[in-house]
């Protein structure tokens, strides 16, 4: 990760946040602020970034929960290694072999970051230290 995905995920996070303040639904909000992450950012999913992701895990988030999301954000990330074209970000500097097999570094930074939130909680839960369940 780098460039400009700091700004972004400012912008994600401040979106997030108001949406938040207004709705209380986190899985709303966070949607909330993919959309404007995406409007200032120009990315989208397929365009071999972050956002392919980010997108998929807070889709199934909103519908299956966070097991579900850090899944569906490995798959979006994994999918990354197969797209020869970056159409945003910092890989849309590199050419198509060399992006050959290599899953977008955002992408995989995002996918982590779910999978650590869905094991901490599910580790939490289980350990009777918290009532949330990720599922």
């Amino acid at each position: 990760m780098g460039g400009s995905s700091g700004v972004l995920l400012s912008i994600f996070f401040t979106a997030a946040a108001k949406s938040m303040a207004g709705t209380g639904i986190l899985s709303s909000a966070l949607l909330a602020g993919l959309e404007r992450l995406t409007f200032y950012g120009g990315a989208k999913p397929g365009d071999r970034t972050m956002v392919d992701a980010l997108d998929a895990a807070l889709r199934s988030l909103a519908a299956s929960g966070l097991s579900q999301a850090a899944r569906a954000a490995r798959a979006g990330a994994d999918a990354t290694s197969a797209m020869t074209t970056a159409k945003a970000g910092r890989a849309s500097y590199v050419g198509a072999r060399d992006l050959v097999g290599v899953p977008d570094p955002g992408a995989v930074a995002v996918a982590a970051a779910f999978e650590i939130a869905a094991n901490v909680i599910s580790s939490q839960v289980a350990r009777g230290e918290a009532t949330v369940v990720a599922d």
